[in-house]
């Protein structure tokens, strides 16, 4: 009898296995459908087709179009780190710089973020250089401190600025705001209205790029809501275009600010493709 008992004693444990092995597979499959649904949600209404310039079809040609959310921006930081061909040193931003940053309209001068000004080349800020006054250095728009990778010397963030407006933003987070650029409540920065959509651009790079969070410089509703108030400038494709030759990569969202509303979400930007 003792036998018999512990051959149905057996039996049934193994019953009750199978039946927790059924469960946990169940929700599991669960999960994963619900992770699909998540990847498949449309981020924004009615989608515009995209069309992508011949003279960006061959950079572009792994990204996978397609795709939206997670899944796009896995694919085009696939193609946007493997271009990133050359790793500049921080010494060498003055040979890139001042040519990426130089006022459209005046070829001897660069054009300053947030103050607008435009400057003469010659007044950078470095020991090594002779030249007097010198009245504009370089802006990490996302701060220097907060970054431990090599997207120190990424052109595609760095900007020149007026060495006091420099001073004035320190390493504070943007913030919304109005009018023209200024420090909010002590502690925030307001990059003034014709600079909020590239600085939008360049921080979507670097978490593109880099993985680089954007609550240490604001948060993604900001800049979204940024990137689509402010169109693509002229000084923004002029940049995307030196830096190119000069790293081998570009910034997908100066080519098309449509691309960051495919991936987070609306309120959608411009498509310019």
């Amino acid at each position: 009898m003792d036998s018999i008992w512990h051959f149905f004693r057996k039996t049934r444990m193994f019953i009750v296995r199978i039946r927790i092995l059924y469960i946990v597979l169940f929700f599991l499959i669960l999960i994963g459908c619900k992770s699909e649904n998540k990847n498949s949600e449309i981020l924004v209404e009615n989608i515009e087709e995209l069309n992508i310039p011949t003279e960006l079809t061959s950079y572009y040609k792994d990204v996978d179009f397609n795709l939206q959310g997670e899944d796009l921006k896995e694919s085009l930081a696939i193609t946007t780190i493997a271009k990133h061909s050359r790793f500049l040193e921080y010494y060498e931003r003055h040979r890139y710089l001042y040519k990426a940053d130089e006022d459209p309209s005046n070829s001897k001068n660069v054009l300053l973020i947030y103050s607008g000004e435009s400057r003469d080349k010659s007044e950078f800020y470095s020991s090594s250089n002779k030249h007097r006054p010198q009245t504009f250095n370089t802006e990490h728009v996302y701060p220097r401190s907060f970054i431990e990778n090599t997207a120190e010397a990424d052109l595609h963030h760095l900007r020149t600025a007026a060495i006091k407006i420099n001073e004035q933003r320190k390493n504070y987070p943007f913030t919304a705001g109005s009018g023209k650029h200024k420090l909010i409540s002590n502690n925030s920065w307001y990059p003034g209205d014709e600079w909020v959509g590239d600085i939008s651009r360049m921080i979507f790079y670097l978490n593109l790029r880099y993985n680089e969070d954007f609550e240490s410089v604001g948060n993604l509703t900001l800049f979204l809501k940024w990137n689509a108030q402010d169109p693509v400038s002229a000084i923004e494709i002029q940049r995307n275009e030196i830096i190119f030759k000069a790293q081998g990569n570009r910034n997908p969202f100066i080519d098309n600010p449509y691309l960051a509303s495919l991936i987070w979400g609306n309120p959608a930007a411009k498509n310019r493709w």
